[in-house]
């Protein structure tokens, strides 16, 4: 186990990576990915061939191909835990490396451009979100990054980004797409609004479909078109090939190593189950395509195959949809058995601004007499007890077990404490780091190897009543800045550098929930209770909170005669499911 110190730094740098980014984590150390990689790099520098196959003559490494497997093996990892199946994440991450480089190939034919000063910046602000440079030099060490290379990465990802965004750009959408788009989604994305309110949304919403559609097609297109030569022998099974065949329709090994994938949740990892499962949906989604053809139903042919049946099945659905003529007393009676669904319950739209309130000097230096306290009862036989009854720190109930790690898993402080004292002993004062102060009981130490074995109690500071009421003054300043008009919340976190987010929030209920944020009930009641345009302020759990509610919507019982043509959709919608499933 490494050091949770490092581990916390990595947590923190993973909030401020888009999902974009391809991020080996870790993890990957604590898995054996780390070893994987380290191999890859040795044999490369043995002379060994380094780069797993030629794509339109362009080499791929191993290493890009080895760390996107890791990167999966973190996601599902943390799902699937010990059951992930490995060999399905080989196919998807050889799937995934083809994929990102004929993006990028795209992306110079779309010419576009992702300037060093947007990769710096990009750079700079994960960089300043770790708050030590040292450390974030040593996390990317750990997760096999040089800082030229991790540029490299970020400059891919951005490319991918700006890749389809312009796709997006270049879309269009005709005034029949927009009026047919809105009446579809009319009472499930636009709550029955008029569509002159929502048409931005609207065309927003296309832009994107019809955008990453078209990524889509551009993707098949490269895919089918695409060289792809000198395999590495170790991944030639990995290339895409037909697995399943039924009906005319093939299914590809990465069709059905992903839909297996994802069965792995549903037979808590049983691989023979979720293969069936597999084979049972492919086996459902040719019958409906094949139904949806003999309807005269045809799609675009050049789509990927999983995109061809979600158009059949959209066609179909539209077909049996259009046979159905419903009476009043369907509909009716299909109002009352669902009436709560039409019922409006209370909800609130609110502008919510978070600030962080970082501890005092004062605070610090309590923190620190606390721990020089603590210190002074501490003995190797008592630390485990103590680090149970005191740390602050996520290995407290382990007492303060970090086990074995390596010297550049730590913060600088920490690690030099732990390789300057003795071994067998507690480090004779406390070491204070970002996260706090510690004190250390060095177990064992292999100074040869750079690796030591600890255990340590974190005391985190903590905010004291004389900095909350510091902060209150803050608070209050920024709270007459946006009640004058002088900043807004939208802009407050660039001019801000305590607000953690600021944004507006829709759809809060009255039971507690904040979409986007979670459960705050403290939050909520006060959001309901304020008046509306009114700017206000609170102190929950040493967190401070602006808002300002701008809409709420009361509790009305629904009507029939009022949502009529919400319920007929509704109705149709759900009998036209049914007859889908009677279909397969």
């Amino acid at each position: 186990m490494t050091g949770e110190t490092l581990i916390m730094a990595i947590r923190k740098f993973r909030k401020q990576m888009k999902p974009i980014i391809w991020l080996v984590t870790i993890l990957m150390v604590l898995g054996g990915g780390y070893a994987t990689l380290s191999s890859i790099i040795g044999s490369m520098s043995n002379g060994h061939s380094n780069y797993a196959f030629k794509l339109n003559g362009n080499k791929i490494s191993k290493f890009e191909v080895e760390k996107t497997k890791v990167t999966m093996i973190d996601g599902y990892s943390r799902y699937l835990g010990d059951k992930v199946d490995r060999g399905l994440i080989d196919i998807l991450a050889f799937d995934e490396v083809v994929n990102k480089n004929l993006t990028l190939e795209m992306a110079d034919k779309l010419k576009v451009k992702v300037s060093s000063g947007d990769v710096n910046a990009q750079y700079d602000k994960i960089e300043s979100s770790i708050g030590n440079k040292d450390q974030f030099k040593r996390m990317l060490q750990v997760q096999g990054y040089t800082k030229n290379t991790f540029k490299k990465e970020l400059k891919d990802n951005l490319t991918v980004e700006k890749t389809l965004a312009k796709i997006q750009e270049g879309i269009n959408p005709t005034d029949e797409e927009i009026n047919k788009y809105y009446e579809d989604n009319l009472y499930i994305r636009f709550s029955g609004k008029p569509l002159a309110e929502v048409k931005s949304e609207v065309i927003t919403d296309l832009k994107q479909t019809k955008g990453i559609e078209e990524y889509i097609l551009l993707l098949n297109k490269a895919r089918k078109e695409m060289k792809l030569e000198n395999i590495s022998e170790e991944y030639k099974a990995y290339v895409e090939r037909n697995e399943m065949e039924e009906d005319g329709f093939a299914i590809s090994n990465v069709e059905m190593a992903k839909r297996t994938l994802n069965n792995l949740f549903i037979t808590n990892g049983d691989r023979e189950k979720a293969r069936e499962l597999s084979k049972e949906y492919y086996k459902a989604q040719i019958k409906l395509a094949k139904i949806a053809i003999e309807r005269g139903i045809t799609v675009d042919e050049t789509l990927p195959l999983d995109y061809k049946f979600e158009e059949y099945k959209k066609g179909l659905f539209e077909n049996i949809k259009n046979s159905l003529n419903p009476t009043d007393a369907q509909l009716k009676e299909y109002f009352e058995k669902n009436k709560l669904v039409y019922d409006t319950f209370p909800s609130a739209d609110s502008y919510i601004a978070i600030l962080k309130v970082d501890p005092s000097a004062e605070d610090k230096a309590a923190a620190k007499t606390r721990a020089e306290e603590l210190l002074k009862t501490l003995t190797p036989k008592n630390f485990a007890e103590v680090a149970k009854k005191n740390s602050d720190g996520p290995s407290s109930p382990n007492g303060g077990d970090l086990g074995w790690f390596s010297k550049k898993d730590m913060v600088e402080p920490f690690q030099k404490a732990v390789f300057a004292g003795e071994v067998g002993k507690i480090y004779p004062e406390p070491v204070e780091t970002i996260f706090g102060q510690h004190l250390i009981y060095i177990e064992d130490r292999k100074d040869d190897e750079e690796r030591a074995k600890a255990s340590h109690i974190l005391i985190v500071p903590k905010i004291s009543e004389a900095t909350l009421n510091t902060k209150k003054a803050e608070i209050e300043t920024v709270k007459e800045k946006l009640a004058n008009g002088t900043v807004n919340f939208e802009t407050l976190s660039k001019e801000n550098k305590d607000v953690l987010q600021s944004t507006l929030f829709s759809k809060i209920d009255d039971a507690g929930y904040i979409p986007g944020l979670g459960y705050n009930e403290s939050l909520t009641k006060l959001i309901f209770a304020a008046p509306i345009n009114s700017v206000q302020t609170a102190l929950i759990e040493d967190k401070f909170y602006i808002f300002k509610k701008i809409n709420e919507v009361k509790y009305k019982a629904a009507d029939f005669n009022e949502l009529k043509n919400r319920v007929k959709e509704d109705y149709l919608n759900s009998k036209t499911q049914e007859e889908l499933k009677k279909l397969i």
